[in-house]
């Protein structure tokens, strides 16, 4: 349609019949091949925080303590259950999908500021067509999904500012809370955040428009500001800067976590391989790519010629796209889910750029665009398959979790030393120590005795009733290369004093606590 009918101009209640269609579209090729597994094991965690918040009176600090570090990405799942969602894969993976509707909303005003209804229908069907039939690692609920509908968010009313769609220091306010809240969803946001909030700034200083800064630096810096105070009630600030800044600037900066060397994390040779070689997104983002390089070059004479009157949106766009490129490559874990950063940046830098294309190039761009798009989802086809290859660890975790279920009530604590989160979602039983993987202890970092610290006090306050050893090779994730709980003196010695093996199923050990009452299942 809009090749064949680029010039006509689509009434606003046109454009929203065709996002209403294309939303459709998108649940119903989605809703039939939802899954109650796991897919990712970060989805994992986030539910096992779910059921932690859940089951301690006290929420405000297990939201804030017992969620790695982002509680904004527990909190959807969090209201999902209080709406009475069960906690478990399906929902969450439903609740991912609510958070991507809601990106595809922002991305099309985005898209209709920057180049007008028909071409913004376009980008959001592009966008559309690669959500309703996506690999299954992307379905799987991360803190991408919350994260990249609060920063297309966060574009929407920086843009809706600079072409004068609201001027209240409410919405401004409101917005620099948004802001100011995304490191609270992921730490790698922080950029994004920043760079939008500048921005923001920048706009409002232009047109002295010095009430709206206020309440937008007011709003960045409140929820900071409150969740020190919170912490600081309670002679905890230090917990909140090791965990929430302290623990991921090691893990983005350094070689705590990845042993890839800093420089090499960004070489050409990663980016090829990391983000373009994959069978779950390559042709798509090697779309938007190739269109971003070329709509640039080939319209150069059209924006060139305004950009001094107009270079906000022009650097805006580029700088986004390349912190969204740095937010995927920094940490130098491949990750795929990290590349769900690169495609709502990748299609407002190429909404930007076609239109101030010429028709032809327009209509070409176009046509490249949602060929990719189909080619993506043909592709993409294959995840649909019903079909789960056998993995031994499934029948281990079976065993583990039907021996917790039995010796334990819903109520009761539970502690998994490994990287096995999903323990704790098949047994719908809350963690004990507020983190569900305890790979950190085997880390060469500073923070060690802090996480240490943490350990013990939360053992002693909840006094879990189960301690699983679970760090072995070939179960836990990457349990080749972490610590048992043997292996760290502090943990080692209080389960010793503490807890009593009961149980080995297949190398996993079972500790019950002392407290118990005494029965012997060793064979």
């Amino acid at each position: 349609m809009y090749i064949t009918e680029s010039q006509r101009k689509r009434s606003g209640r046109d454009a929203a019949v065709v996002m209403a269609i294309m939303l459709a579209l998108v649940w119903a090729a989605r809703i039939p091949f939802l899954r109650d597994r796991e897919y990712d094991i970060d989805t994992s965690t986030w539910l096992s925080a779910v059921l932690a918040i859940n089951h301690y009176p006290d929420k405000l600090w297990t939201l804030l303590n017992y969620t790695d570090a982002r509680p904004l990405t527990v909190f959807p799942l969090v209201a999902g259950s209080w709406l009475g969602m069960p906690v478990n894969y399906t929902s969450a993976e439903i609740i991912g999908l609510i958070l991507w509707t809601g990106t595809v909303l922002c991305l099309y005003q985005i898209c209709k500021l920057l180049a007008g209804k028909s071409l913004s229908l376009v980008m959001t069907w592009s966008l559309a067509l690669f959500l309703g039939i996506i690999c299954h690692i992307f379905a799987a609920y991360n803190s991408e999904h919350n994260s990249i509908f609060m920063v297309t968010a966060g574009v929407a009313l920086f843009l809706m500012y600079f072409y004068r769609r609201w001027t209240s220091p409410v919405v401004a306010g409101a917005t620099g809370i948004l802001l100011g809240s995304l490191i609270y969803a992921k730490f790698q946001n922080a950029p994004m955040g920043l760079l939008t909030g500048a921005f923001l700034l920048l706009a409002m200083a232009q047109r002295k428009d010095w009430r709206n800064m206020a309440a937008l630096f007011a709003g960045c810096v409140l929820p900071t500001i409150l969740v020190n105070v919170f912490y600081g009630m309670r002679g905890k600030v230090d917990v909140f800067w090791n965990n929430y800044f302290w623990n991921y600037f090691y893990y983005s900066f350094t070689t705590q976590f990845s042993s890839m060397p800093i420089a090499e994390r960004f070489s050409p040779g990663r980016v090829l391989r990391f983000i373009f070689y994959a069978t779950s997104s390559g042709v798509y983002v090697l779309t938007l790519a190739a269109l971003a390089v070329a709509l640039p070059v080939l319209s150069f004479k059209r924006w060139s010629s305004g950009f001094k009157v107009n270079w906000m949106p022009f650097v805006f766009t580029f700088l986004l796209l390349l912190l969204s490129i740095y937010a995927v490559l920094q940490s130098g874990n491949n990750f795929e889910h990290y590349k769900l950063f690169l495609f709502v940046p990748l299609l407002i830098f190429n909404a930007l750029f076609l239109s101030v294309s010429s028709p032809s190039v327009r209509k070409y761009a176009v046509g490249l665009l949602l060929l990719g798009g189909i080619v993506q989802t043909a592709v993409s086809l294959k995840y649909l398959d019903g079909a789960v290859a056998y993995d031994r660890r499934t029948d281990i975790d079976k065993k583990v979790v039907g021996h917790i279920v039995k010796y334990t009530d819903p109520s009761d604590p539970i502690v998994v030393w490994g990287w096995r989160d999903g323990l704790l979602v098949s047994a719908q039983r809350p963690m004990g120590y507020r983190d569900v993987h305890t790979f950190h202890f085997s880390m060469n970092s500073p923070l060690v005795p802090n996480w240490t610290q943490d350990f013990l006090d939360d053992m002693e306050e909840n006094k879990p009733k189960i301690f699983v050893e679970a760090m072995i090779p070939e179960y836990s994730e990457r349990g080749h290369l972490f610590l048992q709980h043997d292996k760290v003196p502090v943990v080692r010695e209080y389960v010793r004093r503490h807890y009593r093996l009961v149980r080995e199923l297949d190398g996993v050990k079972i500790f019950h606590r002392k407290e118990m009452p005494a029965i012997s299942l060793l064979r």
